[in-house]
Order: C-alpha cells, then sequence, then structure tokens
C-alpha cells in the first residue's frame, strides 16, 4: 500500500505545470455568458444543479438585493453556455444565503429551495427563505408559503439535504444567522411529503453558518455538522427513529478562539482526505481583519470510533494548511487536479500573470500517517504588505483591495464540472458591486477520473460511494454522496473522484439507512456513470 502511495506522490508532481502553481484556472464568466448579467450583484448565495435535465449544470446566484445591486437569478446552461433565465418568480428580492437544488418530491426533476434573512430594516422587502416546486423542464412555481420550511422570522444560512430519517424523502437542515435572530436556533426540516414540512426540533441556541451532513460514525445514518459561533461548533449523531444526540466531546474537538465580535467559524465540509475510508472534517473561517492577524482553516481527521462515537484530531499546522491573510468561508475537499487525493479549498483567489489563482491546498498524499498539503496561490503576491496591515477600518482595507487586485475572497464558491470535461470548475459569486463575480475554468492537466450519480430515492444523497483498484482492496477513494455544505453553497448530486493513472477501477455503493448495497467492477475511468442500486 505505502509503495502505491509513494508512487502517486511522485506522479502528481509530474503534472505541475511550469514548475509552478499546480492548479490552473481561467475565468470564462464572459465567454460563457454569465457576464453581463452575473456583474453588479451583492452575492451571497449559488447552487448548481440540473434543473432542466439536459445533463448540463444550470446555476442559481443568490444576492443581498439593495439598492444599486440586482435580485436573484437563475442561468440556464446549454453545452457550457449560460442565458438568464427570465422566470420573475425566481428573481426574488431576498437577502439570500445559499440556493439548494434537490428532488424533494421524488418526481424526477429538482426543486429549488433558497435560504435567506428577512429584512432588519422597516422600509425593505426582502424575504425570507423560498420553496420552488420544479414544474418540469426547469419551470418552476413558488410554493414558499406554508410549507413549514420557510417560516416567518427565521434567519436561514447555509442549506444542506439529507434523509436522517430513511422514509425516502430529502429533509433539510438549514442553519441560523446568529446577527439578528431571537433564537439562534439551526433547523432541521422533516419533509413529510408533497413539499410539506415540519421543524424536527434540534436543540436551541445553536446558531450555523455552515452546515454538512454524513455519516460520521459508520452506522448507516447521516450525522449533522453545525458551524458557528455562537453555540457551535457541533456533532449530532443520528441516532435513528428521528432522534439525535450531541457527540461526546464534539464542542470540544472543534472549538475554536474568537477575539471580535465579528469573528467566527463559518462553512464546514465532509471528506477523506487520506484515504482511510473514515470522513474527515474542514472547518472555514469568516474573520473581520485576518490579514493583520492571518487565521487558517482547519483539518480534523477521523482516528476511528469508539463506541459508536467518531472520534477527532485537529492536525491542521501539522499537515501544512498554512494561515491564510483573508476570510476563508467556504471550504470544499476535491481533487481538483484528478490525482487520485483529494485537495483541500477555500474561497479565496490571488491575481498574478495575468491568471487567477484559487487558494487551494494540493494533497501530496500521506507520509508518516498524515496527509501532506501545499498551498503556491498566496506565494504569487506581496501580501499583506505593511500599508495592507497599516489601514484603519475593515472598510478602508477592502476600498485598497478593489483597487489593487492582488486577492480577493467570496462568501460562496460552489464547485461544479459546469462544462463536462471531467474537471471541478469554481464560481466566485462576488459580494462587491464593483468587482463582477468569476467562473473559473479548471484547466489542469491531470489524471483520470470518474464521476458517480445514484439512482435511487432521495437521489442517493447520503449513499456511501468507495472506489478501488480494479480486483483489489485497495481503496483510491471514499465519499459519501452530498449536495449543499461549505458556506452558502451547494452542488450537484455527483460524487467526483480522481483516478491518477488508473484505466479502471470498482464502485462499491452503499445506501443510507441500510437499504442495500451494490458494486461495479471494471468501471472504465474518464465518464460519469449512474448506478441503481
Amino acid at each position: 500500500m505505502r509503495s502505491g502511495l509513494l508512487l502517486l506522490i511522485g506522479l502528481g508532481a509530474a503534472w505541475m505545470p511550469d514548475g509552478g502553481n499546480p492548479f490552473v484556472f481561467r475565468d470564462v464568466a464572459q465567454e460563457s455568458g454569465l457576464l453581463p448579467a452575473v456583474g453588479g450583484i451583492r452575492g451571497h448565495g449559488a447552487g448548481w444543479g440540473d434543473a432542466d435535465g439536459d445533463g448540463w449544470a444550470d446555476l442559481y446566484v443568490g444576492t443581498f438585493h439593495e439598492q444599486g445591486s440586482k435580485a436573484n437569478q437563475f442561468f440556464r446552461n446549454a453545452g457550457g453556455k449560460f442565458t438568464l433565465d427570465g422566470q420573475e418568480q425566481l428573481r426574488v428580492s431576498s437577502r439570500a444565503n445559499g440556493a439548494l437544488f434537490v428532488d424533494l418530491d421524488n418526481d424526477g426533476d429538482l426543486d429549488l429551495y433558497v435560504p435567506s434573512m428577512p429584512a432588519t430594516k422597516p422600509n425593505a422587502v426582502m424575504g425570507p427563505c423560498s420553496l420552488f416546486r420544479n414544474e418540469g423542464g426547469g419551470k418552476f412555481a413558488d410554493v414558499s408559503k406554508g410549507n413549514g420550511a420557510c417560516p416567518d422570522g427565521f434567519m436561514g444560512r447555509s442549506a444542506a439535504a439529507l434523509d436522517f430519517d430513511g422514509d425516502g424523502l430529502l429533509d433539510l437542515l438549514v442553519g441560523e444567522d446568529p446577527s439578528y435572530s431571537k433564537t439562534k436556533t439551526t433547523r432541521l426540516f422533516r419533509n413529510k411529503g408533497a413539499l410539506a414540512f415540519e421543524d424536527a426540533g434540534l436543540p436551541k441556541g445553536i446558531a450555523g453558518l455552515g452546515v454538512a451532513a454524513a455519516d460520521a460514525n459508520d452506522d448507516g445514518r447521516p450525522d449533522l455538522l453545525i458551524a458557528g459561533k455562537d453555540g457551535g461548533n457541533v456533532l449530532f449523531l443520528n441516532e435513528g427513529g428521528g432522534k439525535f444526540r450531541e457527540c461526546p466531546g464534539s464542542r470540544q474537538t472543534f472549538a475554536w478562539t474568537y477575539t471580535t465580535g465579528d469573528d467566527s467559524t463559518c462553512g464546514a465540509v465532509f471528506g477523506d482526505v487520506n484515504r482511510d475510508g473514515l470522513l474527515d472534517v474542514v472547518i472555514g473561517q469568516h474573520y473581520k481583519r485576518p490579514w493583520m492577524e492571518p487565521v487558517p482553516v482547519r483539518l480534523y481527521l477521523h482516528r476511528g470510533v469508539r463506541d459508536g462515537v467518531p472520534r477527532y484530531e485537529e492536525v491542521t499546522e501539522k499537515v501544512g494548511l498554512k494561515p491564510i491573510p483573508m476570510k476563508a468561508p467556504h471550504v470544499e475537499i476535491q481533487d481538483f487536479d484528478n490525482d487520485g487525493w483529494p485537495d483541500i479549498y477555500a474561497s479565496v483567489a490571488t491575481f498574478a500573470g495575468g491568471r487567477v489563482h484559487p487558494l487551494i491546498y494540493r494533497n501530496l498524499g500521506v507520509k508518516d500517517g498524515l496527509p501532506r498539503f501545499r498551498e503556491d496561490a498566496l506565494g504569487a503576491v506581496d501580501f499583506p504588505t505593511a500599508e495592507d496591515k497599516a489601514t484603519g477600518r475593515t472598510g478602508d482595507f477592502f476600498d485598497k483591495m478593489l483597487r489593487d487586485r492582488k486577492i480577493t475572497y467570496v462568501a460562496p464558491g460552489p464547485s461544479c464540472d459546469f462544462d463536462n470535461d471531467g474537471r471541478l470548475d469554481l464560481f466566485f459569486c462576488s459580494w462587491w458591486i464593483e468587482v463582477p463575480s468569476m467562473l473559473l475554468r479548471n484547466e489542469t492537466p491531470g489524471g483520470r477520473w470518474l464521476q458517480v450519480r445514484i439512482d435511487a430515492p432521495g437521489m442517493g444523497i447520503g449513499s456511501r460511494i468507495k472506489i478501488f483498484r480494479a480486483g483489489t482492496a485497495e481503496l483510491l477513494g471514499c465519499q459519501d454522496l452530498a449536495a449543499g455544505y461549505g458556506y452558502a453553497s451547494s452542488q450537484t448530486a455527483i460524487a467526483h473522484f480522481g483516478l491518477g493513472r488508473e484505466e479502471t477501477c470498482d464502485v462499491e455503493v452503499t445506501l443510507p439507512h441500510g437499504k442495500g448495497k451494490t458494486m461495479q467492477k471494471g468501471v472504465k475511468a474518464d465518464q460519469r456513470i449512474t448506478i441503481k442500486p
């Protein structure tokens, strides 16, 4: 096994273009058709999903709608080219914090849930969360009122889909913003069918900026991770029968120290970074002035399960995750160079040499029992300079950031293979009206790949997918199929695996709640497959 790991590390080094940043991205927002429509927004939510069923992922962009900016927008993708859809009901005036495309009524097409915060100013018209039923072909009807998942006064943040009770219907885990809310309580909305929901009753007083769902203790049931300063970070274990208990010690394990009222943890994601079949955790940060004192995103390695309780170890510094001198709210664990090792991405980018460089910690493989990561994007620019650190108010710094165009960050930055070429791209949804959003097309030279969809009730979300070297028990990758993780972002319910130089592999799918397992052997690389267990 160890020799295989070292071999992959060597092959990965050979793929590095020009001996510099190994990741190559190009902004194609203009040529793809997103601009100029997606310019001039205060973007604060983004989600990918194939709403019309044509095989190409569409994009919904949520905004903080205010004077001089634009309301929410829906873009259709046809062959990698986007057009702005004219459905007025989707142009919601809101304070959006995400957009989740999932099939909530099991009719075969993707509905849309948009978490949002009601306006806090008396004369503002920005509304609460929204729910849209897909009538077919990506035509949507607004069914927000009275559905149970859009309660009055709820300050909705990030949203994740899961089937927590095993009834085949997707439920909604939605964080709540702690800044203005009276309850500061993340909600778990149970799907009763026919797009009706009820509050499943998570403990009160736990606010969430980021949420994620996956099976942390390998019992076949999805667990809940809530990231946020007020009451969190905390992991809830699914006991079955619709019941949850707080994971013993999770608050202590995932604890962060905050220095000001604006400092907080933010996005959250599960993923197997060291290919041991156990789901690790990454949590992002939203600190007020990180250019003064850089703050890393943090990695917690899964160290096994004891008496039904998963044990995690914080290894951020040990594995090479350097502090970031910028807010880094959104995080993902994805293989961006298809070398077979999942990388860690934070929604920060630098600009140098006529290119944009998203901040990706490249996974170099395992050494001495730990995964190792290297980051090159921050080294492309001289940031922060003494002048950057000397700026007074936070607003002064952001003015300078926009002028200098050395570095930026975004709240939502979901990944998606929007052009179906087997490489994961990134949508950088801009908060600043003066700076257009970016669609970063991944042009990184890399290895082979495989994408997996599951044809099952609830879109197969929550299924454990394992990839093995063909004909062996050697694990090449492990994921729980998910939609909605990181921060204010959602992704397609398609698991993406880099395969390095493997031309074939074996694929094992285990449905949640013990509903079945299947294995497909000798699956060819460089394709998207659909498995029906």
